[in-house]
């Protein structure tokens, strides 16, 4: 199904939904909904959320350097760090911020490998 929206109504849609990673992020974040909400973002040209200047940015590539970052910091992979984690938990700020940066950084690199391997636009601009 296609959709025609104008893009003011989206944008209004757009800072509306912002208020989620205002308010409940990252407690409660689905990875899909974040990497649609700045994809749009970018498209209309509309400020992002603030976990895109967090990061240094919004990408693969962000997240495949935050994971090899994780990994240097603990000298495991990112599965074993976070098995490590699951096991016996965070013992400081440090590792509790890493263990759910490392979960976020998977959950957003499977979206963009479902986006890529589809192949199909997620949305069209018509100017």
């Amino acid at each position: 199904m296609k959709l025609r929206i104008d893009s003011e109504v989206m944008k209004k849609i757009i800072t509306y939904a912002r208020a989620q990673c205002d308010n409940l992020c990252p407690e409660v974040r689905d990875p899909e909904t974040c990497v649609l909400l700045v994809e749009l973002c970018r498209a209309l040209k509309i400020p992002c959320p603030p976990c895109v200047k967090d990061y240094g940015g919004f990408s693969r590539e962000t997240f495949e350097r935050l994971i090899e970052d994780i990994e240097k910091r603990y000298n495991l992979s990112i599965q074993e760090f976070l098995s490590l984690m699951k096991l016996r938990g965070p013992s400081n700020l440090q590792e509790q911020v890493d263990e759910i940066d490392g979960k976020f950084a998977l959950e957003v690199l499977e979206v963009y490998k479902r986006i890529n391997q589809d192949k199909s636009k997620l949305f069209e601009i018509e100017k």
